[in-house]
């Protein structure tokens, strides 16, 4: 990466915001389609019952954890992989 210009690196640094935005914007639309499916049943109805408030309260919950933990164990992989 030393041999690259002050505008490549300002386009490399662009990109990898962009890919970076992108990934969030995805695995939020993730989250959102998934817990909406398992959790919502009623159609017939404008608002949420108590029990698809609560389906959905723990679905989004246990998709971040399980992202957060995703996300922990592959910068632990880059760390180990980027070692010597």
């Amino acid at each position: 990466m030393d041999n690259i210009t002050q505008k490549e690196a300002k386009e490399l640094e662009r990109i990898n915001v962009d890919m970076t935005m992108r990934t969030i914007a995805n695995t939020y639309m993730s989250m959102v389609s998934r817990c909406f499916s398992n959790c919502v049943n009623d159609m017939t109805s404008k608002s949420l019952s108590g029990k698809e408030e609560g389906c959905l309260k723990r679905c989004a919950e246990k998709f971040m954890k399980y992202q957060q933990r995703m996300d922990q164990r592959f910068t632990e992989e880059s760390a180990a992989l980027s070692q010597p």
